[in-house]
């Protein structure tokens, strides 16, 4: 089933992201910010991918703070991944309907490679890539799917 435009602006929704050089890296979209095809093409994919990152992944290094910590839940699950080596970006925009962009705010030190995933999960991300370097961009852009 896929994301519909609505369900875009009604869900933060957490996706996961290769970049140029391999590495993982995971998006909220807090119903604001862009949503790659992708994504939207299927949220039974987009689940699976969430649940292995969030809940089978082990805490393999530790994480390095972009911004400051600020308590809530979306820092520690940031916090948590980054542990597990997947940088975190967070919506933010500018009330510029065009430009919808995600902040980095949590690093890992030793990032996780796409190439030593699961067959099963590189399956899953296979078309995931997006042209950006995460260990440069504090901030990336991604193309709107609607």
């Amino acid at each position: 089933m896929r994301f519909t435009e609505i369900d875009l602006q009604t869900d933060d929704i957490m996706w996961f992201g290769v970049d140029i050089n391999g590495f993982i890296f995971a998006c909220t979209s807090a119903g604001i910010a862009n949503v790659p095809e992708f994504v939207c093409a299927s949220k039974e994919r987009t689940d699976l991918i969430e649940k292995y990152f969030t809940e089978k992944t082990e805490k393999t290094t530790s994480a390095v703070l972009e911004t400051p910590y600020i308590d809530n839940t979306l820092m520690e699950d940031a916090v948590e991944l980054a542990e597990k080596g997947v940088f975190s970006f967070d919506a933010v925009t500018d009330n510029n309907e065009h430009k919808r962009e995600y902040v980095k705010i949590v690093s890992p030190k030793k990032p996780l490679q796409y190439t030593a995933l699961p067959d099963d999960i590189k399956n899953l991300m296979h078309d995931n890539g997006v042209s950006v370097d995460v260990t440069k961009e504090k901030f990336i852009h991604v193309k709107h799917s609607y």
